[in-house]
Order: C-alpha cells, then structure tokens, then sequence
C-alpha cells in the first residue's frame, strides 16, 4: 500500500473513507474530530454515533460519510495518555476496518496528537510504521492528512527516515 503524507484537512478528502480521531463516547468534539462532524453533517452523524453508542480505546467503528466526499468514517479512539500499544492498535483498526470493507483508498490523521497530547514525533512513527506494515487485500492508498505545519513537517521527516 501506498503511503503520501499530505499537508491539509481530511474532511476535504476524496478518499473513499476517512479516519476520525474519535473519542470513546463518539461525540463531537474538537479539532479535526469537530471538522469532520460540522463538514459530515453534525445532527446526522451524531445520531449514528450515537446509535452505536461508543468505542473502546484503541478500537474503530464505521459510520456513513453524509455530506464528506469520503463514502464512510471510521471513529478511532487513540489513548489520552500515552500508551503506544493502544495507539498502534487504533491505526491498525482502522486500517482493518476500511480494507475488510473492499476500499481502495482511506484519508488517515494523526490520532491522538492534537488535545490527547501524544507526542507528535512518536506518533508519526506509530502510525508510518502501521502503515507501512499493513497487509492490505484492497487498500491500495493511504494519505496522512496532516493540518498543521508542524504535523506535516514531523510526518514528512519520518516518512523520509523509514523510505530512505
């Protein structure tokens, strides 16, 4: 699978699924949890969320995509502290999730590093070497949206470590 790191917002993607940095109730929230819910459709997404109830750290669940170019989301739920395992977990679900469904395409972000705190360095390895590592059956594409500069800097500065 392919992997480009790409500077801008995720809910402008036309990946066939986008992935959600999700809390565990699946509320709306803030940052780019708050960008796709506005983008999505708030009421619409929030009742199916809600419908689904919640979602364990380090898992995924899928929701429609409503008024996104993206087909689905998929809610991912990365630590509030720092355990590794439990982001590495929330990356590899979502990329499960989206191939078991046949998508060929799937917008990424970086989970947990923008108000759960997770070091921005550490992440951009966790999630490039999930990626990197995935077998994937269908996914043939995956961009990390990366909205700020520095997320994208980071990003890009690891994806050139591991592509050397």
């Amino acid at each position: 699978m392919e992997l480009k790191i790409i500077k801008g917002s995720v809910v402008y993607s036309d990946c066939d699924v986008i992935v959600n940095a999700a809390n565990e109730m699946l509320l709306a929230g803030g940052g780019v949890c708050g960008a796709i819910f506005a983008s999505a459709g708030h009421q619409e997404l929030q009742r199916e969320c809600k419908a689904i109830g919640s979602c364990r750290t380090g898992h995924a669940v899928m929701t429609n995509g409503y008024n996104l170019k993206a087909k689905k989301i998929i809610h991912a739920v990365g630590p509030t502290n720092q355990d590794s395992n439990l982001l590495k977990s929330a990356f590899l679900n979502a990329l499960i999730i989206a191939d078991s469904n046949e998508y060929n395409t799937i917008g990424m972000v970086p989970i947990s590093a923008g108000i759960y705190g997770f070091p921005l360095d550490e992440c951009a390895s966790i999630a490039i070497e999930v990626i990197s590592n995935f077998k994937a059956k269908h996914l043939k594409k995956c961009y990390m949206y990366c909205f700020l500069d520095n997320e994208y800097n980071i990003f890009l500065e690891e994806f050139n470590k591991i592509n050397k």
